[in-house]
């Protein structure tokens, strides 16, 4: 069986009708805790830049692995989908195609796209230190706040902070959910 970079890859150029170009896939990858996790997110720009995040691995080979199998999965499915709506449309197959399309893929959470977004800002990869999540304890639940020293200007100043959770991990997924939404409002 091919590794799932290469199954994507095949994927891709039989929906595209083509070969595929350097451009067209796109890994952008995340290091955690001071360089010993990673987590991929791949781009496809050869179908509208849709975004697939992977699983949080220890290499970045295997990050990016990961993120590529999450786009074959959704891809296989949707393109099944599609085949089985041609053959004779019904509103479970259309509703299963529209989630396939990465519109609820669950593997993309408010800290991976808080990330991809912020690199589509600044333009290149994140560095360590400049996503920062500060998370406390608040009886007992937890609340956290998100720093990202890499955006422009006074945003690169503004701390984020999420809602009280039950985990230390949901708090700050909170605090991204809540940062990408204020970035996402500005019109700049």
């Amino acid at each position: 069986m091919d590794d799932p970079k290469t199954q994507l890859s095949q994927l891709l150029q039989k929906q595209c009708g083509r070969a595929l170009n350097k451009d067209d896939v796109v890994y952008l990858v995340s290091r955690y805790n001071q360089g010993s996790q990673y987590q991929a997110v791949v781009r496809l720009d050869c179908l509208d830049s849709r975004e697939y995040a992977g699983e949080v691995c220890t290499d970045q080979k295997g990050a990016e692995r990961s993120a590529a199998e999450q786009a074959v999965k959704s891809l296989e499915d949707a393109l099944e989908a599609l085949q089985k709506r041609k053959a004779g449309p019904d509103d479970r197959s259309a509703k299963r195609l529209k989630d396939d399309n990465g519109l609820d893929n669950p593997a993309v959470t408010p800290k991976t796209q808080l990330n991809s977004f912020v690199m589509k800002i600044v333009k290149r990869y994140l560095q360590k230190g400049e996503t920062v999540y500060d998370c406390n304890k608040v009886g007992q639940q937890y609340q956290a706040t998100v720093r990202l020293t890499a955006l422009p200007g006074d945003w690169g100043e503004r701390e984020w902070a999420g809602h009280l959770c039950s985990t230390k991990q949901k708090a700050e997924q909170s605090a991204a959910e809540e940062a990408y939404k204020d970035i996402q409002e500005d019109p700049e």
